[in-house]
């Protein structure tokens, strides 16, 4: 996978959540650090002061690269950074044997190490991984010899805090699983009761308009005159639902000027055909030029004397243009 495909990686809101979780750890435990070895080195005068620097140092710089690498989520889950995050963990909870410190100046920095780990996996890696912190503190302290057996015991809270954050990613995890899932399958059933309505209104429609075509064409057949009127007015009728359906918009202009052609037709015994190359929602300024054309027709229809009047509506540069021909008799211009 390469670096641009990790930074065009969806990532879910959740995980970008626990990401944010895992860099307050980090950086709250870095800080701990920095105050309890700022604490040792001002008082702790058998303390070996370059591995507390070395360690602070060590530590801040690692701290700065895992805030880089948040930036690709997935390198934090990577394989080879939670390795390499526990390896530090690990040194950086020893760091207090080697320096000969009288206290444990890690802080919270190795407890980050558990949330990489949480967020990289699960609950049950989290769990190892805290256990794996526990027996280095208490064998450290075992071969170390000062410290006493509460101090020792004090290592349990690496397994506790492998508990709250391991099962606590998981069950975020869950229930935003939970929560998707249920968000799917509600759009799914909207989408369901879409199509349901839409299949009930068509099969309405065609039986409101289809069938009582059918029907009239059936009593008269043989009115000729009244049969192609009947037939013209139901393939109307059809090419306006079909282009209605066929639009991405609510109130399609194509719509809109399929119904004004309609009307026309249905006042005069004129044939309009229409050519519509675009669309778009109805507003006030389409809607006037609905009117135009429609007044156009009208007059095509009332005075032109033709039985046929082609309309074609085109759009350029954000400019709609309509054009209503008639093959009539027009008129002298002169008079």
């Amino acid at each position: 996978m390469t670096d641009d495909t990790l930074k065009t990686k969806e990532v879910q809101p959740v995980e970008r959540v626990l990401l944010w979780i895992v860099l307050a750890f980090r950086i709250l435990g870095y800080a701990w650090l920095v105050l309890l070895s700022g604490a040792a080195l001002a008082t702790d005068e058998g303390a070996d002061d370059s591995i507390i620097i070395a360690m602070i140092i060590v530590a801040g710089l690692w701290a700065v690269l895992t805030a880089i690498l948040s930036r690709t989520p997935e390198r934090l889950k990577s394989a080879w950074f939670v390795i390499a995050d526990g390896v530090l963990a690990v040194l950086v909870a020893s760091a207090s044997y080697f320096a000969g410190a009288e206290s444990n100046l890690h802080g919270g920095y190795p407890i980050s190490w558990l949330a990489v780990v949480a967020y990289a996996y699960d609950a049950r890696w989290t769990m190892a991984a805290s256990l794996v912190l526990f027996v280095n503190q208490w064998v450290g302290m075992d071969i170390e010899g000062s410290r006493t057996l509460p101090d020792k015991l004090g290592a349990v809270v690496f397994p506790i805090y492998g508990a709250i954050v391991g099962y606590g990613f998981d069950l975020i995890r869950q229930r935003d699983s939970l929560w998707r899932t249920a968000e799917s399958e509600l759009r799914d059933e909207r989408q369901r009761q879409v199509r349901a309505d839409e299949q009930r209104r068509l099969a309405d429609q065609l039986h409101d308009s289809v069938l009582q075509s059918m029907h009239a064409i059936q009593a008269e057949p043989d009115d000729s005159d009244k049969v192609s009127y009947i037939a013209r007015r139901q393939e109307r009728e059809l090419r306006r639902t079909i282009r209605t359906l066929q639009s991405e918009f609510e109130e399609p202009f194509v719509a809109a000027m399929l119904s004004a052609r309609d009307d026309v037709e249905d006042l005069y015994p004129i044939r309009i055909d229409m050519v519509i190359g675009y669309d778009a929602e109805m507003d006030t300024r389409l809607a006037v030029l609905v009117e135009a054309t429609r007044e156009a027709m009208m007059n095509a229809a009332k005075h032109s004397g033709s039985d046929l009047v082609r309309v074609h509506c085109s759009e350029s540069n954000r400019h709609i243009t309509v054009l209503v021909r008639d093959g009539g008799s027009g008129f002298d211009v002169e008079s």
